[in-house]
């Protein structure tokens, strides 16, 4: 819970320029400035702490919350924090990769929270989902595996990020390595 107001009071501060300009990642210099200043590469963790807006700050808090509870009941808050923060670096390298030379800020928490779905797949592959679905004037319940959701919205990411000419500034490349590393890592603390 600590966690999760720390993240709460991070979001009054976020996209404040002067906070971009220390904490996040500028893609265009990212590599050089590391080369120069190791330290800068820090930036690989306070980024994760600004988001550009409060949609993106209650999307990435919202899963956090909705899947964090019940992975730290099963494998406690040092594995969980190990793994979200692991996730969101590697997200983060993936961003930089992919984005190097361009005048890109890279932020937000999206890579490491992808990671916890990653290993929410792997901590629980039999769980169901329910849903809602409007029918005409009708609305029907039924339910599907979450392993399917998982795949389905993995799928969305890849063919987001390997769009000719995408016409928005999202790192889905961050979402996917942060999701594969949360899965990879959940084997090993399953």
């Amino acid at each position: 819970m600590a966690f999760v107001g720390f993240l709460f009071l991070t979001e009054f501060t976020t996209y404040q320029p002067k906070l971009m300009d220390y904490y996040a990642i500028h893609t265009a210099t990212f590599w050089h400035t590391i080369k120069q200043q190791p330290l800068e590469l820090v930036r690989l963790l306070t980024a994760l702490f600004l988001h550009g807006n409060w949609l993106h700050w209650i999307i990435n808090n919202s899963i956090f919350l909705l899947l964090s509870f019940s992975i730290e009941r099963m494998i406690g808050g040092q594995k969980l924090g190990l793994i979200f923060f692991s996730a969101g670096v590697i997200g983060n390298i993936a961003g930089c990769l992919m984005f190097q030379g361009q005048d890109n800020l890279l932020i937000g928490a999206s890579g490491a929270v992808s990671g916890l779905i990653g290993l929410w797949l792997v901590m629980f592959p039999d769980k169901k989902i329910n849903f809602i679905i409007p029918i005409g004037l009708y609305l029907q319940k039924t339910s599907m595996p979450l392993a399917v959701v998982i795949l389905l919205w993995l799928l969305v990411q890849i063919i987001l990020q390997f769009q000719p000419h995408p016409s928005y500034d999202i790192s889905w490349i961050s979402h996917i390595a942060g999701f594969s590393t949360g899965f990879l890592l959940a084997w090993f603390v399953k």
